[in-house]
């Protein structure tokens, strides 16, 4: 998994990172309000699940069967709604996905409890079918894991002289994206009030998706480059 390739503009990076980030805020903010679960990364929800049937925490296992179900469905839909919407399935995607985090907003501030995040974990599996759209970039997909990993191969690499340095930087900063991302969402909750922290992350959703909208033609065209 390449988040970044080196070939991608600059612009498309940018895009990228931002994405990334929104994927970083929305995981800080679920941990802290879900009890340690997350609303991106499924791999640490999948051990979280493994602990709790371990002990007995059967709440807590079913609150975390229910993110990550909700987590694949989003997947799933985002999936065929890429199909169907060919080169607008960026713009389409995320324009839902604002109407989810939007939705989410809604339910926090009436104080719905666990179910008021469960529309950002639906989101959050959509925002990673539309990943390798934006110039061979990874917009938002939140295999943190992936990423370190891949700038451990780039460094491998550049060292023999088989890869160039932008290619494990490109890792690096898709990592630090996202880590950026949890220290606003961190920041954001504890000053601010949940209700405000989606506010906001909804807000950052929305203005990426009309970079997206008006981009659209620079971007289809980047990632046509980058096939």
């Amino acid at each position: 998994m390449a988040p970044v390739p080196p070939k991608a503009s600059p612009g498309a990076f940018a895009f990228a990172s931002f994405a990334t980030m929104i994927a970083g805020f929305v995981d800080a903010v679920g941990y802290a309000y879900l009890g340690g679960l997350f609303l991106s990364f499924m791999s640490g929800n999948s051990t979280r699940l493994g602990i709790a049937l371990g002990e007995g925490h059967w709440v807590m296992a079913v609150h975390a069967v229910t993110v990550i179900a909700g987590f694949v469905f989003g997947a799933f839909v985002g999936t065929l709604l890429a199909m169907i919407a060919g080169s607008w399935k960026l713009v389409l995607i995320l324009a839902i996905e604002v109407v989810l985090f939007a939705l989410a907003t809604g339910l926090v501030a009436t104080d719905a409890g666990f179910a008021a995040l469960l529309p950002v974990a639906i989101a959050m599996g959509l925002q990673n079918t539309v990943h390798q759209v934006v110039g061979g970039a990874d917009i938002g997909k939140s295999f943190v894991t992936g990423a370190l990993f891949g700038m451990g191969q780039a460094l491998a690499k550049c060292v023999t002289g088989i890869a160039k340095h932008e290619e494990w930087l490109a890792y690096a900063a898709s990592w630090g994206s996202f880590v950026a991302g949890a220290l606003i969402g961190a920041v954001s909750l504890t000053r601010y009030g949940l209700t405000n922290a989606m506010g906001a992350a909804c807000a950052l959703l929305l203005v990426l998706t009309i970079i997206a909208l008006f981009a659209h033609h620079h971007l289809v065209e980047r990632a046509a480059l980058a096939k």
